[in-house]
């Protein structure tokens, strides 16, 4: 049963930024990823801009910018990606989406949810685009 879902936002911030961890030296242009990811191109500056307002992406202005990961890719975990991308304000870690979950009273699923929400974070925590960039997507993305 596969009940982990990714928002799109999120989605595409971890496509970008395993795209652009194959050469993190590289300055891409927005334009580039683009041809690359084939991410809708007005979402894809947004995208930019969360990354580089989070700080995993340095912004180069001018005729010959672009954007570069700002950190070694040893420091930017899968979580650092997600928790740059998720409204914290509507996340729900409730298994059945109530609001007053663990406030008012516990639902049914609560403390074993909460066990899995642990071990996905761990796994999110403890895996970099350094590892992503030896064994990671490049197989789902083209460079033409």
């Amino acid at each position: 049963v596969s009940f982990m879902n990714f928002s799109k936002t999120t989605e595409y911030a971890l496509r970008i930024l395993s795209f652009m961890a194959m050469d993190e030296e590289k300055l891409y242009k927005a334009n580039d990823i683009y041809k690359s990811l084939h991410i809708p191109y007005r979402y894809l500056r947004k995208q930019l801009t969360i990354l580089t307002k989070s700080g995993l992406l340095n912004s180069v202005q001018g005729k010959y910018g672009g954007y570069k990961i700002s950190k070694k890719l040893s420091e930017i975990s899968l979580l650092d990606i997600v928790n740059a991308t998720v409204d914290k304000s509507i996340q729900n870690d409730c298994f059945f989406g109530f609001e007053g979950c663990a406030v008012v009273e516990k639902c049914a699923m609560h403390d074993k949810w909460a066990v899995i929400q642990k071990n996905i974070n761990n796994v999110l925590k403890s895996t970099n685009l350094a590892e992503l960039k030896e064994t990671g997507p490049h197989s789902f993305i083209s460079n033409k």
